[in-house]
């Protein structure tokens, strides 16, 4: 058998207090592209940067990784031996592109330096030239262009085709990606994993994907390896564990994946215990009609409304429903002007909406899902007067918001509460967490307010005696419930989500999903769930708008809409949406 490309043999990391690496062992063949799959804290990104030997001082590693061709062991390499490795013989693309490229140089620049650092290429000239046909080869639009921009003003699907541009360089031997396309949408996903896919077969490059996802790996790789409190506890072909998975983890972690697999409570499967939820009070107040999709009419005929829409008439008013509608959206529009544009010429105009017209009934499950740039992040902040419409007129529970003061709005925050997608940008890291889910509280005693974020923090399965500590001793999962008890604190009738569980493992996700719907009946929640994931919309949402360039191109009943789509742009969402049944038969094939 020809030497592995890579060989990690009775690998231990740990900490002076534990250890974090169990003495895990994998190879990796020359062209073999293989998945690292767990959960956060499971050890994953531990392990590929021991292998790149980016591990912090405070850590310390023991067993050996051996790279063919490469005589030291690159544990215990020195520095400069690693950095005429690194970028050359093996290579990383980083969760995210924008803490990894340079803000101030153009990516083009950063892209040749890669070649100039290694002399693979004879001058700065070649270099540059040589960086214009890396980026073509990644697909990046106008790459002599693109070249010459800087990383912000590029998407963060651009941002990551540039990192691989810049991993790809050298023809290195070794690809290890952590995470690369967890922040982007669909779409953009499928074209960046058909994108390794296609880089890492043609150069016969062996791969490492790191992810938590599931359907990333069997879409890419041909092995996963399986990894769970430090340990690999399966190794196997794609096809054989997603079809017959023989650890109860991976059992498990694959149930968690499949947003269509619920149980018989219609609740999604999940890694640990249900949810504790508070004693149903409110399970005697039924939830309002208007929030089941088969049951009331709320909405006009999907396929009515999307041929006025087509046939370029009157403005289409989406989702009417019958009664005073909680929310009123009417011919929103919002233009933006870009910085730029020359000394002499005008600002661009940038337009985030486009006559944006629909209605949410009171106790609806209204799911927004398009892709990055479509508005729908600007559609959620004007619902949320965190923002104002150029033109049009917003109605939120009865009272106009467009052009509303603060003092008029006071009122209207403690109706309308909103989850941010990143629970660590917005939970002040200085703060206990009693004191940030008594935040919005007002005219409140002390002892009331301790008393209703107790019980608060219970309703989203957190126990009292977290209430001291601050948002860095939590999981991710455990700050995003905190946003949601801060969120549900002041009893509003509108809960906006937006992307709140985008950046969540699988289980996590599950779990917090769950919760929401839990919270959303026994609150008789209006809820307004912005994703650009469409599994966790058909899950959640009784109806759906499809968004893209400003404008809504499609609303209707959820499972409507996602088996028959009629605008070509939903078809696209729809067909590269990763199904675990569908990866599940493709891989046993």
């Amino acid at each position: 058998m020809s030497t592995p490309t890579l060989s990690v043999s009775d690998l231990r990391v740990g900490s002076p207090f534990n250890e974090l690496l169990h003495g895990i062992s994998f190879d990796i063949a020359a062209g073999e592209r293989v998945g690292l799959i767990g959960e956060s804290g499971s050890g994953k990104s531990l392990t590929a940067t021991s292998v790149m030997g980016l591990l912090p001082e405070t850590l310390a590693a023991s067993g050996t990784i051996r790279l063919n061709g490469v005589e030291a062991d690159l544990l215990t390499a020195g520095e400069r031996r690693l950095n005429s490795l690194r970028g050359n013989t093996m290579a990383m693309v980083f969760q995210e592109p924008m803490t990894a490229l340079n803000p101030l140089m153009r990516v083009g620049a950063q892209v040749a330096e890669i070649m100039t650092v290694h002399r693979t290429e004879k001058g700065r000239r070649q270099a540059r030239d040589r960086a214009v046909e890396l980026l073509a080869q990644v697909k990046l639009p106008n790459p002599a262009e693109a070249a010459l921009a800087f990383p912000h003003q590029l998407s963060g699907g651009q941002r990551q085709r540039v990192m691989l541009a810049m991993a790809m360089a050298n023809d290195p031997q070794l690809l290890l990606c952590d995470e690369p396309t967890t922040a982007l949408d669909v779409t953009v996903q499928a074209e960046v994993l058909k994108l390794i896919g296609n880089l890492v077969t043609d150069r016969g490059t062996a791969l490492l994907l790191i992810t938590h996802d599931i359907a990333v790996v069997a879409e890419v790789c041909q092995r996963v390896l399986v990894m769970y409190e430090g340990d690999i506890v399966e190794d196997g072909p794609v096809g054989r564990v997603l079809t017959a998975p023989q650890h109860p983890y991976t059992q498990k972690l694959i149930a968690a994946s499949d947003l269509s697999s619920v149980d018989d409570r219609g609740r999604l499967h999940t890694m640990s215990m249900p949810v504790i939820s508070t004693p149903r009070a409110a399970a005697s107040s039924p939830r309002p009609v208007a929030a089941d999709a088969a049951a009331a009419p709320i909405l006009p005929p999907h396929r009515a409304a999307h041929q006025r829409l087509e046939q370029g008439g009157p403005p289409v008013v989406f989702n009417e429903v019958a009664g005073v509608p909680a929310i009123s959206v009417r011919d929103v529009s919002r233009q933006y002007r870009r910085r730029g544009g020359g000394l002499f010429a005008p600002a661009p105009i940038v337009h985030g909406l486009r006559e944006v017209s629909f209605d949410v009934g009171e106790g609806q499950r209204f799911g927004i899902v398009g892709e990055s740039g479509s508005g729908k992040s600007t559609l959620m902040r004007i619902l949320c007067a965190l923002d104002q419409p150029s033109a049009g007129t917003v109605d939120v529970l009865g009272q106009s918001i467009a052009g509303a003061s603060e003092r008029q709005l006071r009122d209207f925050r403690s109706q309308v509460q909103i989850v941010f997608q990143d629970p660590m940008g917005s939970l002040d890291p200085r703060m206990r967490v009693r004191d940030i889910v008594a935040e919005p509280l007002r005219n409140v005693s002390r002892a009331d307010a301790l008393a209703r974020v107790e019980a608060q923090l219970n309703a989203v399965g957190l126990d009292a005696d977290v209430m001291h500590r601050h948002p860095h001793q939590f999981s991710g999962g455990q700050r995003q419930r905190i946003s949601i008890a801060r969120a549900l604190i002041t009893r509003p009738r509108v809960l906006v989500a937006d992307e709140a569980v985008s950046a969540l493992d699988v289980s996590v996700r599950a779990q917090v999903l769950n919760l929401l719907a839990d919270l959303v009946d026994e609150y008789q929640l209006t809820l307004v769930f912005v994703s650009h994931d469409l599994g966790v919309i058909r899950h959640l949402c009784d109806t759906v708008a499809v968004i893209s360039d400003g404008r809504i191109v499609e609303c209707g009943p959820t499972a409507s809409v996602y088996d028959r789509p009629l605008h070509p742009y939903t078809r696209q969402l729809v067909s590269a949406t990763p199904s675990m049944r569908d990866l599940a038969r493709r891989a046993a094939n």
